[in-house]
């Protein structure tokens, strides 16, 4: 009877602070859910320094801890659940991403991979494409950043990593499709207006669809009224304007300038679009800053080029060819085209002086030998255009005019006196 006694008696103890234990529970629920995360840790640190915390407590004690930013903290609540559950998804869940949170990511690899492995929630997907990311990993980060679209669209930054992804891949029009994902999900960022442009700048999108608006107050090429940039009046009308829509890097590089005044990176991206829609003038006004800040930076100097040449300044655009700052392929193709505009202009003298000169960078470019050769026949000069002729036959025996190239090798083959 005494054994019995004292069986009783010791449920009887235990009891009661059973209870307590549920009610701190249950209270720390409702409280949590009201978002009184102080008073949760109120509630359930004590217990948790005593060692009486059970798991979902603990859990709930963490999380509670990540809203008041004290990651330190929830990061050592989580290693105690661990340590009793080593296979609980939550804990290992809420550790990785403490751990990326805080840059360590190869320690983080290790608690999402189980943690996914236990539950493929998205959110862990997601977090794991990012800490592939950041390890310079982007095929695997790849795989778990589209596991994660798959099942949850709302997370920007997924979206984001993807597009860039795709972007230093080349891919411009899937990089376009995350990329817009990401902005329908709310984010507004430097990061994602840069990379939107280079997106667009890599399908030459670089003036969106352009259509015809009538605005009630005056406006001016770059502004921007209702998602459209103003590109220029309509000529014979006073409130007409040409616009493009926002879906084009023009669109975006005003949006970095906003975002970033002092952005090189937006200065060149206006450059290069106004330049693609043939405003020379707007063009300059951004590259123009753009070279006092980078004057030695290659594609701000490739830009300079391909705006001497839209304003026919040739001597200034011999000039910075001769900086090698171009390939030689590269640079005979200016020349070549500059050629072609003076041909275009009459002025023969100026298109032979720029054909040798993109002769000299490429020796065997097909273009330029025939573009020499045509040029001093009809100028009269048999022999020079004798000498690019039989260059054309030596180097293209394959061409599909080689017989009409022979005949005309022929003819300037023969002497004056005997073809008279």
């Amino acid at each position: 009877m005494r054994i019995k006694s004292l069986l009783f008696n010791s449920v009887m103890l235990v009891l009661p602070f059973a209870s307590l234990a549920h009610a701190d529970q249950s209270d720390a629920v409702k409280t949590y859910a009201r978002g009184d995360y102080a008073g949760v840790v109120s509630l359930l640190e004590p217990a948790w320094r005593a060692g009486k915390a059970n798991i979902q407590q603990r859990i709930l004690l963490a999380r509670a801890w990540l809203h008041l930013k004290q990651t330190d903290e929830a990061l050592a609540v989580l290693r105690s659940v661990l340590k009793t559950d080593r296979e609980n998804p939550e804990a290992n869940a809420l550790t990785g991403r403490i751990l990326h949170d805080k840059k360590q990511n190869k320690e983080a690899l290790e608690y999402l991979k189980r943690a996914y492995r236990l539950k493929g929630d998205p959110a862990t997907a997601g977090v794991l494409g990012r800490c592939y990311f950041a390890l310079g990993e982007p095929a695997k980060a790849k795989v778990y950043l589209e596991k994660a679209m798959t099942e949850d669209i709302r997370d920007p930054i997924n979206s984001l990593l993807l597009g860039r992804i795709c972007l230093s891949r080349g891919l411009g029009a899937w990089a376009e499709k995350y990329l817009l994902l990401a902005r329908e999900a709310g984010l507004d960022s430097r990061e994602l207006h840069l990379a939107l442009a280079q997106a667009y700048m890599l399908q030459r999108k670089y003036v969106g669809p352009i259509l015809i608006r009538r605005f009630t107050k005056p406006a001016k090429p770059g502004d921007i009224i209702s998602n459209h940039v103003v590109l220029a009046v309509v000529k014979g009308s006073a409130n007409q304007y040409k616009v493009c829509t926002r879906y084009c890097a023009l669109y975006e590089g005003y949006r970095l300038i906003k975002a970033d005044p002092q952005s090189g990176d937006g200065l060149f991206i206006l450059a290069s679009a106004w330049l693609a829609a043939g405003d020379n003038v707007m063009c300059a006004k951004y590259l123009g800053p753009l070279l006092q800040r980078q004057p030695k930076v290659v594609e701000v100097r490739k830009l300079q080029a391909r705006l001497l040449l839209a304003k026919k300044d040739f001597d200034a655009l011999d000039q910075v060819l001769q900086g090698k700052v171009h390939s030689p392929q590269e640079a005979g193709e200016l020349y070549y085209r500059a050629a072609m505009m003076l041909r275009a202009d009459g002025k023969r003298a100026g298109a032979v002086l720029m054909l040798n000169k993109a002769e000299a960078h490429t020796p065997t470019c097909g273009r330029v030998l025939r573009s020499l050769a045509t040029l001093h026949m009809s100028a009269g000069r048999r022999s020079e255009a004798k000498r690019y002729y039989a260059r054309l036959v030596e180097l293209f025996p394959d061409a599909p005019d080689i017989d009409e190239l022979r005949n005309t090798l022929r003819v300037l083959q023969v002497k004056k006196g005997a073809r008279q």
